[in-house]
C-alpha cells in the first residue's frame, strides 16, 4: 500500500528531529506599560524596565511621543542589563494612553514623576532626556533637586529664548502654521519620524517601523484619531513656558549634540552648558544631525553608568571599551566610534 503523503512526511519528521533548548522564560518584546490611578481621577502611564536594585535613571523622550517609544533605544538592552540600569519613564500629557489636559505646564508634568518615583519607592534618579524632551527633564530637575544623581541631555531643545532667532524658530511662525503642523505630523507618524536618508539609525532592525509605530500610538492609542491637540500644546508650551531654574541641580551634567543638527541646532547645546551648574562632559560629534541620541546611545548607557572616563569603540572588528585618553589615538588608527554594528 502507498502511504499518504502527509505520513511520509510525518515518518520523516519523526527521525530527523532536531534537538532544541527549550526556554524556561518568554522573550522581551517590549516595555510594559502600567498604571497608576491619582486622586483627582487622572490617570499616570508609566514603564519601569530593570530589576528594582539597579541604578534607576528616568528617561524623557521626544517630541510627540508616548511612554513606550524608550523601546526604540532597546537594540541595546543587552548593555543595558549588563550595566544595570533601570529606566523608567512617565507618559507626557495628551499622548497615547494620557489623557489632555488643559493649561498642563512642566510643572505639572515633574510633580507627576515625582509622584511615580515616589510610588515605586525611588530615592535618588539619573535623568536622560532626547530631543523635545529637553525642558520636562529640566523641569523635573528642578523639582528633583539633589535627589538627581546624573543629567543626560541628547540633542535637547531648549526654553523659549526670544531673543535668539536660532532657539525660537518654531515659535517665530504663526499660530495658524503651528496649528496646521502639529495636525500634519499627528496625522502622518511616518513624516514625525523621518530622520533623513542617510540616518545611521537605518542600520538598526526594525528602527524605522518601531519607531512610527509609536507615532501611531502618540497619536491613536485613545482613540483620538490622529488629533494635533496635544502635540500644539507642547508646541505651544515650547514658546510659553517658564524657564526652569537649574541652580540647585549640582549632578554632574552631560551634553550631547550633533555639530551638523538642523533639528536642534548647536546652540540648544550651548543653552543647557549654560543652564547646569556642573557640567561633567560636552560631547560634540562632527558632521553629525539630530539621530546622535541613537547613534551614540552605546556611550550615553555607558556615561549613565557612570563609566565616563570609557568610550565604546569598533577596534579590529570587535567592540572594546577604550579609555577617554586614548580614544583619539585609537580613532586616528583605524577604530571607530562606537560598537562594530555600526560599522559600515
Amino acid at each position: 500500500m502507498i502511504k499518504p503523503a502527509f505520513a511520509i512526511i510525518l515518518s520523516l519528521c519523526s527521525t530527523t528531529a532536531l534537538a532544541v533548548d527549550l526556554p524556561e522564560n518568554f522573550d522581551y518584546i517590549g516595555p510594559t506599560v502600567s498604571a497608576l490611578e491619582e486622586a483627582d481621577g487622572k490617570t499616570l502611564y508609566y514603564i519601569d524596565e530593570g530589576e528594582k536594585d539597579w541604578t534607576p535613571v528616568v528617561f524623557f523622550g521626544g517630541s510627540g511621543t508616548s511612554v513606550a517609544v524608550f523601546g526604540i533605544t532597546e537594540f541595546l538592552r543587552t548593555l543595558r542589563n549588563d550595566l544595570k540600569l533601570r529606566i523608567i519613564s512617565v507618559e507626557r500629557d495628551g499622548f497615547g494612553q494620557t489623557a489632555l489636559s488643559k493649561g498642563h505646564t512642566y510643572q505639572d508634568y515633574a510633580d507627576e514623576v515625582v509622584r511615580v518615583l515616589d510610588h515605586l519607592g525611588v530615592a535618588k534618579t539619573a535623568l536622560v532626556g532626547i530631543s523635545g524632551g529637553g525642558p520636562y527633564l529640566a523641569a523635573t530637575a528642578e523639582k528633583l533637586g539633589d535627589r538627581v544623581t546624573s543629567v543626560h541631555m541628547l540633542a535637547t531643545y531648549s526654553q523659549y529664548d526670544p531673543g535668539d532667532p536660532d532657539t525660537s524658530g518654531l515659535c517665530k511662525m504663526s499660530e495658524a502654521e503651528i496649528v496646521g503642523a502639529a495636525g500634519y505630523y499627528a496625522g502622518d507618524p511616518v513624516a514625525w519620524w523621518t530622520l533623513g536618508e542617510n540616518s545611521p539609525t537605518a542600520k538598526i532592525p526594525g528602527f524605522t517601523d518601531a519607531s512610527r509605530n509609536d507615532g501611531a500610538r502618540t497619536f491613536s492609542m485613545r482613540g483620538q484619531k490622529m488629533d494635533g491637540a496635544a502635540l500644539l500644546a507642547e508646541f505651544n508650551r515650547f514658546c510659553t513656558a517658564k524657564v526652569a531654574d537649574l541652580s540647585g541641580v549640582n549632578a554632574p551634567a552631560f551634553i550631547y549634540y550633533g555639530e551638523a543638527d538642523d533639528t536642534v541646532k548647536p546652540v540648544h547645546a550651548e543653552f543647557w552648558q549654560g543652564a547646569f551648574p556642573n557640567i561633567a562632559k560636552v560631547r560634540a560629534y562632527a558632521g553629525e544631525g539630530h539621530d546622535i541620541q541613537y547613534r551614540h546611545w552605546d556611550q550615553v548607557l555607558l556615561d549613565m553608568a557612570g563609566m565616563d572616563d570609557q568610550i565604546a569603540m569598533c577596534v579590529d572588528g570587535s567592540s572594546v571599551l577604550i579609555s577617554e585618553a586614548d580614544a583619539a589615538s585609537t580613532e586616528n588608527s583605524g577604530g571607530s566610534i562606537g560598537i562594530c554594528a555600526w560599522k559600515d
